[in-house]
């Protein structure tokens, strides 16, 4: 009799802490998430603070570029032949860096990806540094200098722009200098848990 009481107190136990283990559980669940995170909520702030603080920064000047060059430029006269040729050595001068605005971002889980969009050229100059002109019979006007200065510059931006070797490396460097500018704006406590992912964006949309 003594045996089968001792057998009953403890099938009973036993049932009683399976209830009460069952019944904890949800509780248990949130404390044991509240003492170790999976950094997704982390994410989700992280993403917001990212938000305003690209939305107010607008632009971000991540490289610069200082190159020479050479242009030259003729003009041929019916019957006469040249009539004038200038030979112009200039200095190239940019500021490469994108759009904050334009970045997306995405969240899994833990893992926050920037969308980085392509480089623009945030202000640039070419400024001549000699001219040399042969233009007796066509002398050069201001306004063909200016223009032909201009047209340059414009063959200038768009080389920074185009896929190259100087832009994969400038597209480098813009990783460099936005992972710098996370680390400076967001603090350990908030970036706890949360890994932080930029790859390139293929479509500027």
């Amino acid at each position: 009799m003594k045996r089968f009481l001792k057998w009953l107190a403890k099938v009973i136990g036993t049932a009683v802490s399976l209830v009460l283990v069952i019944v904890m559980l949800p509780y248990a669940t949130k404390w044991i998430a509240k003492l170790l995170p999976d950094g997704s909520q982390n994410a989700v702030t992280v993403s917001a603070i990212l938000s305003r603080q690209m939305e107010a920064s607008s632009r971000l000047e991540t490289a610069k570029v200082e190159d020479e060059g050479v242009l030259s430029s003729s003009v041929d006269a019916l019957l006469i032949g040249q009539v004038q040729n200038v030979v112009i050595q200039y200095t190239y001068e940019a500021s490469l860096g994108i759009d904050l605005k334009k970045v997306n971002m995405h969240i899994n889980g833990r893992t926050l990806t920037l969308e980085i969009p392509p480089l623009e050229v945030l202000t640039d100059s070419l400024t001549p540094v000699n001219i040399d002109r042969n233009d007796f019979w066509f002398p050069l006007t201001d306004e063909r200098r200016q223009k032909l200065l201009d047209e340059e510059r414009v063959k200038c931006r768009a080389h920074y722009l185009e896929e190259n070797d100087e832009s994969r490396a400038a597209f480098e460097h813009t990783v460099e200098c936005l992972t710098e500018w996370l680390d400076s704006i967001l603090n350990q406590t908030v970036r706890s848990g949360v890994e932080i992912v930029c790859v390139r964006k293929e479509n500027d949309t």
